[in-house]
């Protein structure tokens, strides 16, 4: 076949380019290295032994992303290194981290086949590093960092969510999509067996019928009105998949705030019914000093080095105070 092609390739005056081609051969199931083609007296160079790119994805040999979250992995952990080998004060560095790696690491993260434990292995390393250029103790909480409803929210988004928000998007793309082909296919998206992206929208969907079933509650001392619903049955297409993607944020908050609840310490702002929410944004920390921002941080969430801390740490034995 090659062959017969090559002859009307040149009948034509055109030629092959068998460098920028790939073969694969598989016999009973397995890749048979042995096997090579050739067209135009060139041998066809096999994915084993030059891998090919299409559409951001890579394919190889083993047909298979299992090497892709370990290599995401890696790379998540030498760009970290990167950025804390520079000059940079902790804050310029948390945005390079925010707005330079993140993006560039759910590129991977949503094409590949990639389960979820390995992106909360990447979120462990990128919290690590924060913690450290935040100027906290190490033993701060992820809540301090991400959680939305916390009284002191910081502008920080988390990997492992922006990954689960990524796989719902996806998935109810193709099945809203408009390709009756791809509408009836019914996707199949691989993210481990600790997190099912199918179960998750399934979920978010029935809360936001229950909301509808439920109607609009009064939950603040606004009239009715004043605030705009929308409604599961009266939406489709991109503001439906907002909708979802939402709710699925909502969720993850919220499971934020139960663990901040089971925390005696750094959850004691769960029981500030009077405090008013303060929302640092990017040009808020832009001009504060980064003893500040720490000493903010530690305050809200109790680590300070009062001589209560300082003897729960094991740093000293008396926990009076000297002055009192």
């Amino acid at each position: 076949m090659l062959t017969r092609l090559d002859d009307l390739m040149s009948w034509c005056r055109m030629e092959f380019k068998p460098k920028k081609s790939r073969s694969l051969s598989i016999r009973r199931g397995k890749v048979d290295e042995a096997t090579t083609f050739t067209v135009a007296e060139q041998q066809i160079p096999t994915v084993s032994q030059e891998p090919v790119k299409s559409l951001g994805r890579w394919y190889d040999s083993s047909m298979k992303d299992t090497r892709r979250g370990a290599e995401t992995l890696e790379l998540a952990s030498e760009s970290l290194l990167v950025i804390n080998k520079c000059g940079l004060q902790g804050k310029f560095k948390i945005w390079c981290q925010q707005f330079m790696l993140i993006p560039k690491l759910l590129w991977p993260l949503l094409v590949y086949d990639i389960c979820s434990s390995t992106v909360e292995a990447i979120e462990a390393k990128i919290n690590k590093y924060t913690r450290k250029w935040l100027g906290v103790p190490p033993g701060l909480s992820d809540v301090a960092m991400y959680c939305r409803k916390a009284k002191l929210k910081l502008p920080m988004k988390s990997i492992l969510e922006e990954y689960k928000c990524g796989k719902a998007r996806l998935l109810t793309m193709l099945e809203e999509s408009g390709d009756p082909v791809v509408k009836t296919v019914q996707p199949s998206l691989k993210t481990g067996r600790k997190w099912k992206v199918t179960e998750t929208v399934d979920e978010a969907t029935e809360c936001l019928k229950m909301k509808e079933v439920i109607g609009q509650t009064q939950t603040d001392r606004r009239g009715l009105g004043s605030t705009t619903v929308k409604w599961w049955s009266k939406t489709e297409g991109k503001v439906k998949r907002d909708m979802i993607i939402d709710e699925i944020r909502n969720k993850e908050d919220s499971t934020r705030v139960q663990k901040a609840v089971q925390q005696p310490q750094q959850g004691q702002w769960t029981n500030w019914d009077t405090a008013i929410q303060r929302s640092l944004t990017w040009n808020d920390i832009w001009h504060m000093a980064p003893l500040r921002i720490s000493f903010l941080i530690r305050s809200v969430y109790d680590l300070l080095p009062s001589n209560a801390n300082l003897v729960r740490w094991g740093k000293k034995g008396d926990p009076t105070c000297p002055l009192c």
